[in-house]
């Protein structure tokens, strides 16, 4: 019973990062079907494994959004819905580690590489803030990066920055007026629903903790594992999640099983799921193309 309320969990979870896509698309003033928006992300997220992680993924998305947008659309759904998700994160990962603190589960060394990923994730989501409610900043920030890449690649269009830049400052003033609560619900949806996927893993082992518990073992290894900039945080989110929840009290055999099914579930399931799909979207792309 737990595997197959996972199993509709975890398609839950991905309803809502393809609503979250679409509605940044929506938002950057471009259509896209949510069936479409799911496809690409679970595409994206193979892509990822094999092509430069979180650049793959994001490279992935611009590809097979540019063909029903703007470029400048297809750019912007290529980085803002992981600002949002990371946001999300860092919220899960923080209530996650108070809890952790109090139960006195952190090792010093671990104390510091969460707080030290936890600023850089949040300094980097508040310069990006910063820059999009700054529009002379970005603008500002874009022509020496124009400048930098023509000395590079000559060949290269410099108008492509300076309209994605105005482009995110336009996104940002219609995020301003009401625009920024589909996707912030769409990515604590998708994360909520990656979490109760967690939880019916342990049910289905036998184990009933409290929901802070699996919420104590759940953000942290998830944020320490996308830092690590390994493909979907091979390896460190499995440990780490594993070794909190045996700390918890959670029997140390019950909690491995119950990390690698939700892992096999949320994870490498919708990563092999997203093979084929890449393969028709490219496909499509190039005919369109031709």
């Amino acid at each position: 019973m737990g595997d197959r309320d996972g199993v509709a969990l975890r398609d839950l979870s991905y309803i809502a990062n393809g609503e979250l896509l679409r509605s940044i698309v929506s938002i950057g003033g471009g259509r896209i079907s949510l069936l479409r928006a799911i496809v690409i992300e679970m595409a994206a997220g193979s892509v990822a494994l094999v092509a430069a992680g979180s650049l793959g993924f994001g490279a992935a998305i611009y590809r097979w959004t540019r063909g029903q947008t703007s470029r400048e659309t297809a750019m912007l759904a290529s980085w803002l819905p992981s600002v949002f998700d990371s946001l999300t994160l860092v919220i899960f990962a923080l209530i996650g580690a108070v809890e952790l603190l109090v139960r006195r589960q952190l090792s010093r060394t671990t104390e510091t590489a969460l707080a030290i990923v936890i600023i850089a994730l949040g300094s980097a989501v508040g310069l990006v803030i910063a820059l999009l409610v700054r529009e002379d900043w970005m603008i500002a920030i874009t022509l020496r990066a124009t400048r930098l890449i023509k000395r590079v690649r000559p060949e290269a269009d410099e108008s492509l920055l300076i309209d994605i830049a105005e482009h995110a400052s336009e996104a940002w003033k219609a995020m301003r007026h009401g625009g920024f609560w589909r996707p912030a619900l769409s990515s604590l949806l998708f994360l909520t629903f990656d979490f109760l996927c967690l939880r019916y893993s342990l049910l289905a082992v036998g184990q009933h903790p409290y929901i802070s518990t699996i919420l104590a073992a759940y953000g942290v290894p998830l944020l320490l594992g996308r830092s690590s900039f390994l493909p979907g945080g091979i390896a460190v989110v499995e440990v780490a999640m594993a070794a909190l929840l045996g700390g918890l009290g959670v029997p140390g055999n019950a909690a491995v099983v119950a990390v690698l099914t939700y892992r096999l579930i949320s994870f490498w399931l919708p990563a092999a799921a997203g093979v084929p799909m890449a393969i028709a979207l490219e496909s499509q792309r190039k005919r369109l193309a031709a």
